[in-house]
């Protein structure tokens, strides 16, 4: 199949937001999203040299500059490296929230990466739209890693593989599986993904080596057997998120109250601030879950704000002409 092949005018293309970690799988788990969404719009314009201008930008704010944004960086890497010879004009309609732990970048990263791939006819593999993807979201947070953006392209949650060319695997959860995500109305640092990996521990206890290892086997165990009470047994974090969590006002309350409540497993999401929980809802009420979240933050000094979700499919097109 010849790549850079002009077979559409436009296209619309709708990826996940998506939670990254989910406590022992640092930069392997994520979980994508139903909800929020990002979307991305690109025309083909006229031929010549690989040109991405950014025509509009709607929703919560992201750059403009087609330098610093995530699906910008995307289009004009995977134009430029795979012989598309065409000005691309670019919109983004940004529902993710930004910095909030939300795989933000990655949604639209993924969106563009899989726009470009039908858009042009390019024939990637998952894999390969993964990894052009990869690099929108190390121009935004400064560092390329691939779990938000495996769980936008792919959904459902993923197990990756990282490294110069990573792969991932999808499994499909529970479908009485509801997530509850809580975020504290709170100022976060600037290049927030940094600061919290600055945070990490230079040395690990092999204690906590093996606990970690134990309880991500559960995590990926469950999902196969569709098995929510073992994916929540899994959900603990020995490593990053005693690390994290004083970056969170209120951790401590949240995760013990979402428990009280009936989650079966609770969590950072990605970097934070926000948390997350899983509901089996055919036991518990997820609406419930998520006002003992934010009760918890309330007892951290802090409002927050929250919503019930499933877990979502990865990047679609919504519309192509």
């Amino acid at each position: 199949m010849k790549r850079g092949k002009h077979t559409l005018d436009q296209i619309l293309v709708e990826a996940p937001g998506s939670s990254a970690n989910l406590g022992p799988g640092f930069d392997v788990f994520a979980l994508a999203f139903e909800s929020p969404t990002d979307r991305v719009k690109l025309t083909a314009g006229k031929s010549g040299p690989p040109f991405v201008k950014m025509a509009k930008v709607t929703g919560l704010g992201v750059p403009k500059s087609s330098s610093d944004n995530a699906a910008a960086v995307v289009a004009y890497v995977m134009a430029k490296e795979l012989g598309v010879e065409r000005e691309i004009l670019l919109q983004l309609d940004k529902q993710v929230p930004i910095g909030r732990g939300m795989g933000s970048s990655g949604a639209s990263a993924a969106a563009a990466a899989f726009a470009m791939n039908e858009l042009f006819d390019l024939g990637l593999s998952a894999d390969e739209m993964i990894y052009y993807a990869g690099m929108g979201e190390g121009a935004t947070s400064g560092s390329r890693h691939y779990d938000n953006v495996s769980a936008s392209v792919l959904g459902g949650f993923v197990v990756v593989k990282p490294g110069e060319r990573p792969s991932a695997v999808r499994y499909d959860p529970p479908q009485r599986l509801a997530v509850c995500v809580a975020t504290p109305i709170m100022e976060v640092p600037k290049r927030k993904t940094e600061y919290a990996r600055s945070l990490l521990p230079s040395t690990v206890p092999m204690a906590s080596f093996v606990a970690n290892l134990s309880n991500a086997t559960m995590m990926v165990v469950g999902m196969a057997n569709k098995d929510i009470s073992l994916i929540g047994r899994g959900m603990v974090d020995k490593i990053v998120e005693p690390a994290r969590k004083k970056m969170i006002p209120g951790y401590d309350s949240v995760r013990s109250m979402a428990i009280e409540a009936g989650a079966e497993g609770v969590c950072i999401s990605g970097a934070g601030p926000s948390m997350l929980a899983i509901v089996d809802k055919k036991k518990n009420d997820p609406k419930k879950v998520l006002k003992a979240m934010t009760a918890g933050f309330k007892e951290g000094g802090v409002s927050s704000r929250g919503y019930v979700t499933r877990v979502g499919e990865g990047a679609r097109v919504v519309k192509g002409s």
